[in-house]
């Protein structure tokens, strides 16, 4: 439970208060064997530096670019509907 208190926006010298109940889950989430054991892997590569690096930066980057892939079978699709 968090309680909260703040100022009246019509009287600022009465407060108000606020009690927000919080709900926490936790799911437990099944994995096999040999994941488990890879995740005890040693790191190699890229990974190395990142794990050691402050912030926990990745080697994978996500690009804000677009991206537009072709299908190189678009054109027989559509012949093959007709």
């Amino acid at each position: 439970i968090v309680t909260s208190y703040r100022q009246h926006p019509a009287n600022p010298k009465q407060l108000l208060k606020t009690v927000t109940k919080i709900r926490v889950t936790t799911q437990k989430v099944r994995e096999s064997k040999a994941v488990a054991t890879r995740r005890k892997w040693t790191k190699f590569g890229e990974a190395v530096k990142d794990e050691r690096a402050e912030g926990g930066q990745r080697s994978t980057i996500v690009s804000k670019d677009d991206v537009f892939l072709e299908d190189p079978n678009a054109d027989t699709d559509l012949q093959e509907e007709d």
